[in-house]
């Protein structure tokens, strides 16, 4: 049901009116940035139109400035930097920033990922050794490291310089691993403010710190200018923002302060992309420049990213963000529709089959705080996303682990809920945990079978003693409106305040209106045609005023559909009920039309 109702009276803030007038946005808009502490023109048109030279300076990050000055020393004598990058789509995304971002400055380099089901997530102790083995003098982690002890300490064994780009949280007993450099904001001495950004964002202060330092020692040749021997053109650092943007998005941090500046100027390069990779890959999902939205990057280009490593080896996914070549991006991106296509069916088998689980656990008076549910034969590739479907589902954080008889251990995904910090629950239960790692939204952990039963016991005590964070419990409503408030024009409004995500909420409303007609789309979803309650209502959402018609698509919900539709009092009785959702543009075809993604209801008056 409904979470919470509107702040009584916001509607009537006698200073809506004129600040409507002053920036052109509606009275639905605004108060959304009400509910984001935007209260004046300035900070509202500074939120809608954020700036690069807003952003923090790199070099307020520790380790910053031995990181760079080992990479300008690694450029001078031309020796061989391997990167190194998680196989999710931020150390993914990350490894292909570095990637042309050091082709374009003229250092040397190769980029590898950890293979998941063979090495396991992070820097492990053979990846160090093959670099070695391959010639690199310089190892740069991306989006991992910062646990990675054994191989951190082999890499200063065998000489070979490692920088760590990490934006997951320090081991709170061990502390930083010996590296060179760690370049990672979550540092208790780092004071740069920084710890929202993912790994690939932090790829790209690295990549900003580098381009400055270039800057000062002349590898750049000016215009109108006779070019030095080994210089070249200065690189725009912008165009890489396609990578960042769908990393930051695809990660669950916080889309605040510098990420959302990040995301918003991201978007744009995303759209009109230049990288091959990038190109072919929205062109098999079938998604255009004019089509774009920010809910592409969760739903359409995050998966296909993730498919790869998920499915297969991220090394497909790294070879179509780096290729030059549009042919060869064109036949990579194939590969991964296809596996995007596998892990989709993977992931529906598992859910239906954890759904059950979990009914039946709940019933036994089990999962009290937080979920924990294993099994042989789960795909430990889509684990995580079927986690985030029970953490939507049953409203409580969860554990979904595949079992694995031959090695004798389990791996799985945490996800959270209600803004529980699900790794402080890991901390709290590591003496049954052969490992974890992850920051407070999302995490990893492998364990012994036979604890599976005592993890359960410990995750939950442990999740019963953290609060939840209020500001991100979903369903907080930002005010009732009618279907006929939610014209065009302010849903695309409501769009530029995106892309949301942690720490920037989705704008959820509450509409009364009747279904006038229902569908089913893929077994387990609902289309809705919205009427508001005037009988005679035939108009659209897109005219001015009057009874309104608004078309809507409630997710997951047709998996509830014999609950709902054989109940008196359910959502399709003919009468009114009130719904939450999040007004959204669709594109499709051309055409661009408002509609709403239906998020929960509850019973209204009766006719």
């Amino acid at each position: 049901m409904l979470a919470s109702d509107p702040v009584a009276g916001e509607a009537q803030r006698p200073d809506l009116a004129a600040l409507s007038l002053e920036t052109g946005l509606s009275i639905i808009t605004l108060r959304a940035c009400f509910a984001r502490g935007l209260k004046t023109q300035a900070e509202i048109l500074t939120f809608l139109n954020p700036r690069l030279d807003q952003l923090t300076s790199p070099w307020k990050i520790r380790d910053m400035k031995p990181a760079v000055e080992r990479l300008t020393l690694a450029r001078g004598s031309r020796e061989l930097v391997r990167i190194y990058g998680d196989y999710d789509v931020d150390g993914t995304t990350g490894a292909a920033l570095l990637t042309w971002v050091f082709e374009e400055m003229g250092i040397r380099s190769e980029a590898r990922q950890p293979d998941r089901f063979k090495d396991g997530y992070g820097l492990n102790v053979g990846a160090v050794e093959e670099a070695h083995r391959d010639g690199a003098r310089v190892l740069v982690t991306v989006d991992c490291g910062i646990t990675s002890f054994d191989a951190a300490a082999k890499a200063q064994e065998l000489g070979l310089d490692l920088i760590v780009v990490d934006h997951h949280q320090l081991d709170p007993k061990r502390g930083l691993p010996p590296a060179l450099a760690v370049v990672n904001p979550q540092r208790p001495d780092c004071e740069s403010g920084l710890k929202q950004l993912c790994g690939c964002g932090l790829a790209f202060y690295l990549a900003l710190a580098l381009r400055n330092r270039g800057r000062e020692l002349g590898w750049f040749s000016q215009p109108g200018v006779t070019p030095a021997p080994d210089t070249r053109p200065e690189p725009n650092l912008k165009k890489h923002l396609d990578l960042v943007v769908m990393a930051t998005a695809a990660d669950m941090v916080p889309l605040i302060g510098d990420n959302h500046i990040l995301v918003r100027q991201g978007m744009e390069v995303l759209k009109y992309s230049t990288k091959p990779g990038v190109r072919a890959l929205l062109e098999a999902a079938g998604v255009g420049a004019r089509e774009l939205s920010p809910g592409h990057l969760g739903f359409v280009i995050g998966p296909r990213i993730n498919a790869s490593g998920r499915m297969q080896s991220a090394s497909i996914a790294l070879e179509l963000l780096t290729t030059h070549d549009a042919a060869r991006a064109r036949q990579l991106a194939q590969e991964i529709e296809k596996l995007n296509e596998e892990r989709a069916a993977t992931q529906n088998a598992i859910w239906d089959q954890v759904r059950v689980k979990v009914e039946v656990g709940i019933a036994e008076g089990k999962f009290t705080h937080g979920i924990v549910v294993a099994d042989e034969g789960w795909h430990e590739g889509v684990v995580g996303i079927v986690a985030s479907r029970v953490t939507e589902t049953f409203r409580r954080p969860a554990a979904v682990i595949s079992i694995r008889l031959a090695e004798n251990d389990a791996k799985g995904s945490v996800r959270t809920y209600g803004g529980k910090d699900v790794l402080a629950a890991l901390h709290a239960s590591a003496g049954v945990l052969k490992g974890y790692g992850g920051h407070r939204h999302a995490a990893g952990l492998s364990l012994a079978i036979d604890r599976l039963e005592e993890f359960a016991t410990s995750f939950d005590r442990a999740l019963a003693d953290i609060a939840e964070d209020l500001s991100l419990r979903p369903l907080s409503l930002e005010g009732e409106c009618e279907l006929a408030d939610l014209k065009l024009d302010t849903v695309l409004e409501l769009e530029r305040l995106g892309p949301f995500g942690p720490g920037n909420p989705e704008p959820v409303f509450k509409v009364r209106a009747r279904v006038q007609r229902h569908s089913i789309m893929k077994g387990r979803h609902y289309k809705l045609q919205l009427a508001s309650p005037d009988d005679s209502a035939t108009g659209s959402v897109q005219g001015s005023s009057g009874p309104a018609v608004m078309e809507a698509v409630w997710f997951g919900a047709a998996e509830r559909g014999e609950e709902m539709e054989s109940s008196p009092q359910g959502p399709f009785a003919p009468h009114t009920t009130e719904w939450a959702g999040v007004p959204e543009v669709n594109r499709f075809r051309g055409k661009t039309t408002p509609t709403f993604r239906v998020r929960d209801w509850r019973a209204g008056p009766t006719a």
